[in-house]
């Protein structure tokens, strides 16, 4: 798997969409560069079929980059000090009833379900349930998981689910074998 591949380890769809920027603190790499990169993350989601492709126009596309860094600093503050402000609230619930009139309730197979009543080619496919997950997080106190990768330069977010709350890497595969490379190094060294 090359870093460049999107990757769904976050734990959460918000902080997976937060995640589309490689080596946010270093050498940034934008991995939504056009409305291919962005269908192939939502296909990827789940939140498109194989066959459904969204149709973004530059400024669309700059919406939802926006958005995800939006997202992002909210985000990274939360991890910093697994509390929320009402400047944070009130920048999601700006962005969420961009999308919200989208939202409604349907029945389906004899269960009730959320649908977005907008075609698979408008942003609002990707947005809505990013947001909605967003929501998600602050409404149900598990933001205070939140937390940012140890990696050099990486800055992905997480949450911590690990039983003893100290999760460090993003991945054991990408930073934290890294780490672990880095560490063995210095080690033979010093030696």
């Amino acid at each position: 798997m090359t870093t460049r591949e999107f990757q769904f380890i976050a734990g959460d769809l918000a902080l997976d969409f937060v995640n589309t920027v490689g080596n946010r603190l270093g050498a940034a790499d934008e991995y939504f560069r056009t409305a291919a990169d962005v269908t192939r993350w939502a296909r990827l989601a789940g939140l498109l079929g194989a066959t459904q492709s969204l149709r973004l126009t530059d400024p669309q596309l700059r919406a939802i980059t926006t958005t995800r860094e939006t997202l992002y600093r909210v985000f990274r503050a939360v991890s910093a000090s697994a509390r929320t402000s009402a400047a944070m609230v009130a920048s999601v619930d700006a962005l969420f009833a961009r999308v919200a009139p989208n939202h409604r309730l349907v029945i389906r197979d004899g269960l009730v379900r959320w649908e977005w009543r907008v075609p698979a080619t408008h942003p609002a496919r990707v947005l809505g349930p990013v947001l909605a997950s967003a929501c998600a997080l602050l409404v149900s106190g598990t933001f205070a998981m939140i937390h940012e990768c140890d990696g050099e330069h990486c800055g992905w977010l997480f949450l911590d689910r690990s039983r003893a709350g100290r999760r460090r890497w993003c991945s054991m595969r990408d930073c934290g074998n890294r780490a672990k490379a880095r560490r063995h190094y210095d080690a033979i060294r010093r030696a």
